[in-house]
């Protein structure tokens, strides 16, 4: 083995402990004031984090379209709505995300209505 080749290993090394940090450090910040799925309430302010279990684009009213998400935890479920939208970029079947907002009903589910969101790498662990 020569030299290059150990510099190249610990520099990969290096760059690999640095992106474990950067994970870390955007799970502390995404992370603060989640609380489980499952204890959520209708007409209440949360602030949830899951993965997307199910994703389908729905007609919400006269010909508006929605993009709907099932977000799942360990603890229960809500569904995601953003109107108007049939598509957003890198939200797909298992993406972890964070969305913020009013908690609603719609056809009887517990919902969020044009949440604010923050999508997670799948390296951050979740914490329901």
């Amino acid at each position: 083995m020569g030299l290059f080749d150990r510099s190249a290993r610990r520099e990969q090394e290096r760059e690999a402990e640095s992106a474990r940090v950067a994970v870390a450090e955007l799970a502390d910040h995404a992370l603060v004031g989640v609380v489980p799925i499952g204890s959520t309430r209708w007409r209440q302010r949360v602030r949830v984090a899951g993965r997307v279990k199910a994703i389908r684009i729905q007609p919400w009213a006269d010909e508006v379209a929605s993009l709907e998400l099932t977000l799942a935890d360990d603890t229960g479920g809500i569904t995601i709505v953003f109107l108007g939208r049939r598509r957003i970029g890198g939200i797909d079947l298992g993406t972890h995300l964070v969305a913020e907002g009013m908690t609603s009903t719609h056809n009887g589910l517990l919902t969020i209505l044009n949440p604010e969101y923050q999508l997670l790498p799948h390296q951050v662990r979740l914490p329901y």
